[in-house]
């Protein structure tokens, strides 16, 4: 088989497994299925390509969850914490809302694993999300300063992830509610609101940090 078709049916086998398991989900998706979406007469094809369904479906969440580091890590060491939340914040909305990103096949599939967890989900949050963590849980820390705990840290992440992900979980409500609204003509905006809203909450949690050192010093 000449090296340039090859390439083109992998790529097609892999766009539509994303497909039919956006569709389907990872447990009914057939190998038939994606075959027939990809246009390849042959069932053998996602084997010969992958290895098997599940391993197709592997290097999918793969692509997924490492997308949102190819922004994250850009320069991170060399940012103060307020302009490494900035960047996080802009990064998260431009892979989720930029071109109605959150509404696409890569997202439902992304949806599903957070509600509908593979057997994969372990070793990609100990691939992705573990050392991501690591680094905003950091970064809040900073940001919250001295006599901050962990647990201060980790639900200053959660309370700015769940503004950043409200969309993509609510829109078949949000839509209704306002159906003139435009995620991809305002994800910017969007991005500004979320860092100014999570920097007055951070700075609240600091100024309380302060008052209770002040009065154990006081007392």
């Amino acid at each position: 088989m000449p090296e340039t078709k090859s390439k083109n049916t992998q790529k097609q086998l892999f766009e539509a497994g994303i497909k039919v398991f956006a569709d389907k989900g990872y447990r009914d998706a057939t190998v038939r299925e994606i075959c027939k979406e990809a246009g390849a007469a042959n069932i053998n094809a996602v084997n010969y390509y992958f290895g098997s369904k599940e391993k197709l479906y592997r290097e999918i969440l793969n692509k997924i969850f490492s997308a949102y580091d190819r922004f994250d890590q850009e320069d991170w060491e060399n940012k103060t914490p307020r302009e490494q939340l900035r960047s996080m914040i802009k990064n998260f909305c431009v892979m989720l809302y930029k071109n109605n990103a959150f509404a696409s096949d890569i997202t439902s599939i992304f949806i599903t694993e957070m509600t509908q967890p593979s057997p994969f989900i372990e070793e990609l949050v100990d691939t992705y999300n573990r050392p991501r963590i690591k680094r905003h849980l950091k970064m809040f820390r900073n940001l919250l300063g001295p006599g901050a705990t962990d647990a201060m840290a980790r639900d200053c992440l959660v309370s700015v992830a769940g503004q950043l992900l409200y969309y993509s979980f609510a829109w078949p409500v949000f839509s209704r509610l306002f159906p003139d609204y435009s995620t991809d003509e305002r994800y910017e905006q969007w991005a500004a609101h979320v860092f100014e809203f999570s920097m007055g909450g951070i700075q609240a949690v600091r100024n309380n940090l302060s008052r209770k050192e002040e009065n154990t010093h006081g007392n």
